[in-house]
């Protein structure tokens, strides 16, 4: 989507994808790549570089000559003409010739809102977000009224994974100017990556409404309606704009991703295979046709669509990871040679891990594929501490578990989830209130100690490193299932610990024998395959009972008959750079 004028450009983060988290922001895009029929979230951003009118007094295709340098710098008072020149260049992509002429401005005037606001944006552009966070905080208290510092802003923190801050700065932005359309477009993409979708519809709706239509919006909303289980609502929508835009690639992406995740494959193919011969590059879309090929029996046209995935983004985790449990299918050794060498080149990619774990045990070395997602090597369990102030864990839980059934994005779980027959919560904001932010306290304490015992363990290794001291990002969403409620077998890629903590339970659960409702470790999900069955591990849930373990491991929740609710809190840790705080 392009808003606003080409003067107003540079709201496009340009950061390229990390893999511990798969959060690929480069080309206005979020990757969600933990679920089926995952499909990139599109940021309100500039999708070109379209050159302007050739300006010669401005234009950034030649260089400036030693005199127009010289009289620059005598004439501060011409700050206009340097700032044109400056986003002639930005606008051309010669971005260090443009952070030159930034420099000089803001050399000359440390506080001008307008250079410190796109120097923010080219620094987030080549990759600098401390920088560019530095630069864009003070635009915002340079132009305490102007929206659009504190639109970039948001958009730089949610480069930067600062998740609560970005939505914080969006919705300051909004405050100012309810019409930056900017900022709503990225509050309604943070919400639906969040998981609040009744709060993301509401602002693709309005956005629809005020701006006429938009095929990225429309994408947007329709993947959104889908998460809150409105599927036929969602292929409607997309219906009705590929009725205007017969072939448009990004609509039929999105069709085929609504149809992977409620598992109609047969339905998927003809929409994907349409987006793909007219966007061969949406590494996505192919991740998602070979779902759908392999998930009707097409094994070597699963096999070429995930090889041109690959080609298009040789990083995509998920491509990698299909790619090495279905060679692995066939030859475990081909499947362990090419996983090897994707995490040679991306060291800790956790989807790849599990499946490389697989082929391992499959190909006969156990000892490797336990060093990977063994259980009984890696799982954590400890008993949450009593936060200060509270009388004692029982209190806190209880606590936690009003917050909890109070949460206003609890609602039934999509098909594209994990959770069957249960309730899920979106992000909770651990930092908004005292509860959550003691609940963060302990939970990151107990992260902390965790990973002290994998070390103490060997468990580091080059593939697979453990997190160091970095700064830690903790995202956490709550699960409540009632009789027949169960979790299938899933892992979470975009972390590299995760974790549960128990809340509540049916007291017949918590009596002895039985193992319904218990958490266990160990198998895959079943659109992946093996030969040798994994080694198995159970869990006894308990309230007050924290369990620890990489977010590669495969682990399921076994469904029970007891009346009653299971409550839990599950929670992801990812670094930050250590530039970003």
């Amino acid at each position: 989507m392009v808003f606003g004028r080409l003067t107003e450009f540079g709201y496009l983060c340009r950061r390229q994808v990390r893999l511990e988290n798969d959060v690929d922001v480069h080309g206005g895009r979020l990757l969600r790549a933990e679920e089926e029929g995952a499909v990139a979230i599109r940021w309100a951003g500039r999708k070109d570089r379209r050159c302007p009118p050739r300006n010669p007094a401005t234009d950034a295709r030649r260089p400036m000559t030693r005199q127009e340098t010289r009289s620059q710098r005598r004439q501060p008072g011409d700050r206009e003409t340097l700032l044109a020149a400056a986003m002639d260049a930005h606008r051309l992509g010669a971005l260090d010739r443009a952070e030159r002429l930034y420099a000089r401005l803001l050399a000359a005037e440390p506080g001008a809102a307008p250079a410190l606001r796109l120097a923010g944006v080219l620094a987030r552009e080549r990759g600098e977000l401390g920088l560019s966070l530095r630069r864009l905080r003070a635009a915002a208290d340079a132009a305490p009224g102007d929206a659009r510092p504190l639109a970039e802003l948001g958009l730089s923190l949610l480069a930067a994974g600062e998740l609560d801050a970005a939505e914080e700065a969006l919705r300051a932005a909004l405050a100012i100017d309810g019409g930056e359309q900017r900022a709503r477009a990225n509050l309604g993409a943070l919400l639906q990556y969040r998981g609040h979708v009744d709060a993301a519809i509401d602002c693709y709706r309005r956005l629809l409404a005020d701006g006429g239509p938009d095929p990225e919006l429309a994408c947007n909303l329709a993947m959104t309606l889908a998460d809150a289980a409105r599927v036929d609502d969602a292929l409607a929508l997309l219906d009705e704009y590929l009725d205007r835009e017969p072939g448009q690639p990004l609509l039929l992406a999105a069709r085929g991703a609504v149809l992977v995740g409620s598992g109609r494959w047969a339905e998927s193919l003809a929409a994907l295979e349409s987006a793909t011969r007219r966007n061969p590059a949406d590494d996505h879309a192919l991740v998602n046709l070979a779902s759908a090929r392999r998930a009707l029996g097409d094994r070597s046209g699963a096999e070429a669509a995930l090889r041109a995935a690959l080609r298009v983004n040789p990083a995509h985790a998920r491509a990698a990871a299909d790619l090495v449990n279905l060679l692995a299918a066939q030859a475990p050794a081909a499947g362990v040679a090419l996983g090897r060498a994707f995490l040679a080149r991306h060291p800790g990619a956790g989807p790849v891990l599990a499946s490389l774990a697989l082929a391992l045990r499959d190909a006969g070395d156990d000892e490797a594929a336990d060093a990977l997602s063994g259980p009984d090597r890696w799982l954590w369990t400890t008993e949450l501490e009593t936060p200060a102030g509270w009388p004692d864990l029982a209190a806190f839980l209880a606590a936690l578990r009003e917050r909890v059934l109070g949460e206003p994005s609890l609602r039934p779980a999509p098909p594209s989830k994990a959770t069957r027959d249960g309730l899920q919560t979106g992000e909770l904001r651990l930092d908004a209130e005292p509860l959550l932010a003691a609940l963060r306290a302990q939970l990151l304490q107990a992260v902390d100690a965790c990973i002290a015992a994998w070390r103490a363990a060997g468990l580091d290794s080059r593939v697979a490193p453990l997190p160091g001291r970095e700064p830690r990002l903790l995202r956490a969403w709550a699960t409540v299932l009632g009789p027949g409620g169960r979790q299938t077998p899933h892992h979470h890629p975009l972390a590299r610990v995760s974790g549960v903590l128990y809340l509540d339970l049916p007291a017949a659960m918590a009596g002895p024998g039985g193992t319904q409702g218990w958490l266990e470790f160990g198998l895959p999900p079943d659109r992946l395959t093996w030969r040798c069955r994994p080694p198995t591990r159970l869990v006894a849930p308990r309230p007050g009972r924290l369990v620890l373990f990489p977010s590669r491991l495969f682990h399921r929740t076994l469904p029970f008959s007891a009346s009653g609710q299971r409550i839990s809190i599950a929670f992801d840790v990812e670094t930050l750079s250590a530039e970003i705080s």
